[in-house]
Formats: structure tokens, C-alpha cells, sequence
């Protein structure tokens, strides 16, 4: 077997499909090694009988011009997936008022300025600033060298302004009414952290993304577009290799050339780029000694992102009217995020006070008839909760998975009356099932944690201090989440190709966008 390559990718989730797309594109000969049956990563779908079970609910980005649909759109793989656009991202049931959370930050504003008139002025001064860091963050640099940080304070005073800032202290330089702030910091929990936690730059990153670029289901499940991107990696000429495990990273000379396979085989690459998680790359793929040891305790010490417990359920309902949302997000009372995360690290779960959600999205794409399918989410959930879930018997994690899943369909039907009864199909997902199939350090869903210390040019990556050796997806800059992993799989792949595609901007240079119109 070739085992002489351009490129070694490790793992086919979006980041690294993203990346390897790009670089066979552009000539190089590149293998993309995957550990499970097929590609996507945390970006995937799953049959249990006749019914399918996405991981992912939604993915922002997709209108015609939005970065991350030109990204796509050039790869090949925009053409081969039919999006459905959904309306609004999630309806917000609080203790005491329900928020509709519009995907357009002008109608989202209209709904604050609804619920808290005596707040209009500086609900509008917050819009204005979050449209304006967004505009700096479109414009900047992914990874910008020292001649351009020294500008930064004059060309995005935003972006150095905020860099270390927590969405919660970025709230408080406009509100002082608490309740503004626990509504427009609700939506952090997505990201594995509460507002008093996540990066400002980050969230408003999310919220931006689907705001310009809407709201999007892949028809037929999140699979189908991580197909898209395997099939276009092979059209590029790339090899992927599927059920191959890497077992450590070769570094000679402090430079990586390439990685040894579980199954004692070497292959041999110019660059080797991984889009395993942070942990796993630099604590199990590489050997101690290949690295300094401040660097490796640096490592040891990153805040790991917390996992969630999923119930998948199909329904014999009809539940088209919920097909307008992404999400129904329900929080019993005020501040019940934080007090979560504060339980989760103590790897404890108080099933009797938590907010959980109701996943909705695949509504909008017509299943079985008769037939709806939802999740129902709890995060965040750790994974040291009672022993590991009770993991090493496999009895007790049984039923300690049935016991959790059966109280949070009870509180589901606070939203969905009846549902418990209507019950047809249900198959849970733990901490323990997300680092089984994906490797993820204790099941984590976003990598490490994405606070400002954590995120954005404060992640690691797309370079390395080991020469050749680059990270991709989730772990490196900007962070995680599909609207985040593509991206990083762009800025990986620009950074080896010498500027090629961005010429280090945060989007593919109007050049190459001009090949793709010449394409179709």
C-alpha cells in the first residue's frame, strides 16, 4: 500500500472533511483516517429500526453569499444536500415569560423591545454593538501576524475591546435589568457554558451566524452532508479511510511526518493535521517527551467542554406546528444554567430543578408518516455522574440511563402533553455513548471549554510548535459547533497553502469565488 502522502488527516468530522476537501483541490495528495464506519464525526445521523436519529439540530450559515455556503459551495458538496430553512432558532419558556428567538437579530430585538419597553433604548444600543462586533469579526484576520495585531486597536477596536470578555460582562455595559440579561444569555447553554462563562466574541458569533445566514436542516438528516463532503473529498482525488484508528503521531526532529495505526502501520505525509480532539491529540497521540513540559501541563489543565444526555424519542404525534423552531428551551427559574454547570463539575445532576430542551428541528423534514421525531436534551451532564453512568456494569447503566430518560420525558410534557403515552421508538444517548463513537474526552461536545481564555485566537491551532503539524475543526480557532469546525477546516487548510484561499481573512478570497460561478 502508498503509504507516501501530502497530507495526513486525522478524523473526518467537519473540520478535517472541510480541510481535506480543500487541500486535494488544490493538488495535494491527501489520506483522511477515521476510526468509525463513516465520516461526519459529531456531525452524523443514525438508524434504529426504521427510524433516524440526527446528533446535530441545526447549522446557520447557508444563505447564497454567507461565508459558510460559498465555503461549501466551492468545496462541491453545497450542490449535492437539500437544506430546509427553519424560522426561528428556539422559543425560550422561562419562569415567567416566553421569548421567541428569531434567527433576524432586527425581529429578535422587536421581541425584546416587546417584552421590556422601558429597556428600548439600550436593547437598541446592544443590537447595534453585537451587528457592529460581527461586521469586525467578518473582516478580520484568522490568525493575524504582528504587524497586523499592532492595528488591531484602530482597524477592530471591537474584537481587542472584547476579547476577554465574558457574554455576561458584554451584557452588563448595557443592562442592568437581570432579566434581559438571563433571557438574551439563555442561549450560551447550547455552547456547554452559562453567559457569566462563555466568550462574548464566540456567542455573538453564534448568534450572528444564524441571524445573517439563516437557520438550516439538511433533508434527510445531518449524514447526508457529511456524505457530501466525504463523496467531493474522493471527486478531489483524496483517499478516506474508514474503521482506521490512529495510534500515535511520528515527530522527528520536532517535526511531524507522519503516524502509526493501531495496526502497527506507518504512513508517512509533508503535514499531518488533526481534527481529533485537543486532549487526545496532544496527550495520547503524542509521546511525552515530543513535547515541553509546561506545554503538556498547559494541556492537562484546559477546562474539558461538559456532554448531555439526549433522549431520541419518535412520536405517534402530529407536532408540524413545533416545526417552526430548532428548539423549545425550558428553564424553571432564573440563573438554573449556572447552578447546573456549578453541580456538573462537582459530577453531580439534580433531575428534580434543571432546564432541559426539546429538540424539533428534523420536524420540518416529512418523515414517516404519522411519525414525529424530537429529542429531548439535558445539558450540561458530566461524565463522571454515579461511577461513570455505572458504565462498567452494564445492567445498572442500563437502568440508570432509563431512569434518567423517563424523568426528563415527564418534564417534556410540560411542552407536549401526552407524550409519554404516545411513545413508539426511544434509544438515549450518554457521555459514555459520545466518547465511545467519537473519541471526544469524556464525551465532551465542544472540545475544550469555550470560555475567552478558550476560544477564538485563544484556542489552539491551526498551527502547532511541533513544524508540520496542524489542528483543525472543534479544537483550533474559532472554536466548536458546525458554524465554527468549517471554518477552522478553511483556515487550516489556507494556512498550509500559504494564503491561498483567504489570504488569512475569514472567508475564500472574491478570486476563487469567481471559479465556482465558472463551475456551475
Amino acid at each position: 500500500m502508498d503509504n507516501q502522502y501530502d497530507a495526513i488527516i486525522i478524523g473526518a468530522g467537519v473540520g478535517g472533511l472541510t480541510c481535506g476537501n480543500l487541500l486535494a483541490k488544490h493538488g495535494m495528495k491527501v489520506v483522511m483516517l477515521e476510526q468509525h464506519f463513516q465520516p461526519g464525526g459529531y456531525c452524523t445521523s443514525y438508524k434504529r429500526g426504521p427510524y433516524l436519529f440526527d446528533v446535530p439540530c441545526v447549522m446557520g450559515g447557508l444563505r447564497k453569499g454567507d461565508p459558510i455556503e460559498r465555503l461549501l459551495s466551492y468545496i462541491g458538496a453545497y450542490e449535492k444536500v437539500e437544506f430546509l430553512e427553519i424560522n426561528k432558532l428556539t422559543r425560550i419558556i422561562g419562569p415567567d415569560m416566553e421569548i421567541e428567538w428569531h434567527g433576524d437579530t432586527y425581529k429578535l430585538e422587536y421581541e425584546f423591545i416587546d417584552k421590556f419597553p422601558d429597556d428600548t433604548a439600550a436593547i437598541q444600543r446592544f443590537f447595534r454593538e453585537v451587528r457592529a462586533v460581527w461586521s469586525e469579526i467578518l473582516d478580520a484576520h484568522y490568525k493575524p501576524n504582528f504587524f497586523q495585531m499592532i492595528t488591531y486597536p484602530f482597524t477592530y477596536p471591537r474584537l481587542v475591546k472584547y476579547t476577554n470578555y465574558t457574554f455576561n460582562q458584554f451584557l452588563n455595559k448595557f443592562f442592568t435589568n437581570e432579566k434581559i440579561k438571563e433571557y438574551l444569555g439563555k442561549e450560551a447553554v447550547t455552547l456547554g457554558l452559562c453567559k457569566e462563562e462563555v466568550s462574548a466574541l464566540l456567542y455573538i458569533g453564534y448568534i450572528m451566524g444564524y441571524a445573517t445566514g439563516g437557520i438550516w436542516y439538511p433533508k434527510g438528516g445531518f449524514q447526508n452532508l457529511s456524505n457530501a463532503l466525504a463523496e467531493c473529498f474522493k471527486e478531489h482525488g483524496g483517499t478516506l479511510r474508514l474503521k482506521t484508528r490512529v495510534k500515535k503521531i511520528i515527530i522527528k526532529n520536532n517535526t511531524a511526518i507522519g503516524v502509526e495505526l493501531d495496526n502497527g502501520e506507518t504512513l508517512y505525509a509533508r503535514y499531518v493535521i488533526s481534527n481529533a480532539d485537543t486532549k487526545r491529540t496532544y496527550l495520547d497521540l503524542i509521546e511525552p517527551h515530543q513535547l515541553k513540559q509546561s506545554f503538556r501541563s498547559k494541556v492537562e489543565q484546559f477546562e474539558q467542554s461538559v456532554s448531555g444526555f439526549v433522549v431520541k424519542l419518535a412520536v405517534k404525534m402530529d407536532l408540524s406546528e413545533m416545526s417552526d423552531y430548532a428548539w423549545f428551551f425550558c428553564c424553571p427559574e432564573y440563573g438554573i444554567v449556572k447552578k447546573m454547570l456549578t453541580l456538573a463539575r462537582e459530577n453531580t445532576i439534580d433531575l428534580d430543578n434543571c432546564s432541559f430542551s426539546i429538540d424539533t428541528a428534523s420536524l420540518i423534514d416529512k418523515g414517516t408518516e404519522g411519525i414525529s421525531m424530537i429529542n429531548v436534551t439535558l445539558i450540561p451532564v458530566p461524565y463522571g455522574y454515579n461511577n461513570n453512568w455505572l458504565s462498567a456494569d452494564k445492567k445498572e447503566y442500563q437502568a440508570l440511563k432509563e431512569e434518567v430518560a423517563q424523568k426528563l420525558i415527564l418534564k417534556a410534557q410540560q411542552v407536549i402533553p401526552g407524550l409519554k403515552d404516545k411513545i413508539v421508538f426511544m434509544d438515549i444517548s450518554t457521555p459514555i455513548t459520545y466518547a465511545r463513537y467519537t473519541s471526544a474526552t469524556q464525551g465532551g461536545w465542544y472540545d475544550i471549554a469555550m470560555t475567552p481564555a478558550q476560544s477564538l485566537m485563544n484556542r489552539l491551532g491551526p498551527d502547532t510548535s511541533i513544524k508540520n503539524l496542524y489542528s483543525t475543526g472543534a479544537k483550533s480557532m474559532p472554536g466548536a459547533g458546525l458554524n465554527a469546525a468549517i471554518p477552522a477546516g478553511l483556515y487550516t487548510a489556507d494556512m498550509i497553502l500559504k494564503g491561498a484561499l483567504t489570504k488569512g481573512r475569514c472567508y475564500l478570497t472574491s478570486d476563487l469565488l469567481k471559479t465556482i460561478k465558472k463551475e456551475r
